[in-house]
């Protein structure tokens, strides 16, 4: 290079940068006002949570789970949820138990000896599985799963 010539600098490419549009409608925030909350339910049908009433079967101490859940209940009771279906109570929530817990809930009814004949009735446990809370108390009690069935919004 001499002094005389100029050190040329290659064009700068300028590139025209769009200004950001309007945001497409499906990527904006949804209004908050417009949030609809869940439907409290204080019943499943029947048609949804088929109960089936379980007569004369042997449980034994060394059950596996079967993929229904058990409630033990009076007659009375137990007529009243086959025909109405079950209830989502959190203040009187209906207790069910998974197989293995069967026989210790059997025992459990016969040692307190109120009179009553009891019933027993199984469900599906995908069939209210949103509806269940844990019971941590009853399941070491009887030392097997054992769930309440009181949310009123499911879960998931």
């Amino acid at each position: 290079m001499t002094d005389g010539e100029s050190r040329s600098r290659p064009a700068a490419r300028h590139t025209r940068r769009t200004p950001p549009g309007p945001v497409p409608p499906d990527s904006t925030q949804p209004d908050l006002f417009d949030y609809v909350p869940p439907v409290r339910r204080t019943r499943l049908d029947p048609e949804e949570a088929p109960l089936l009433l379980v007569t004369t079967r042997a449980f034994s101490d060394c059950e596996k789970d079967d993929g229904w859940l058990y409630c033990l209940t009076s007659a009375e009771a137990g007529e009243a949820l086959l025909q109405d279906g079950l209830p989502l109570d959190t203040r009187y929530p209906l207790l069910l138990c998974a197989r293995p817990a069967v026989l210790a809930l059997l025992i459990d009814h016969a040692q307190t000896g109120d009179g009553v004949q009891p019933v027993l009735l199984r469900v599906r446990h995908a069939h209210v599985a949103p509806w269940l809370e844990k019971d941590p108390d009853m399941s070491a009690r009887l030392g097997a799963s054992c769930y309440l069935l009181s949310r009123q919004i499911p879960l998931g």
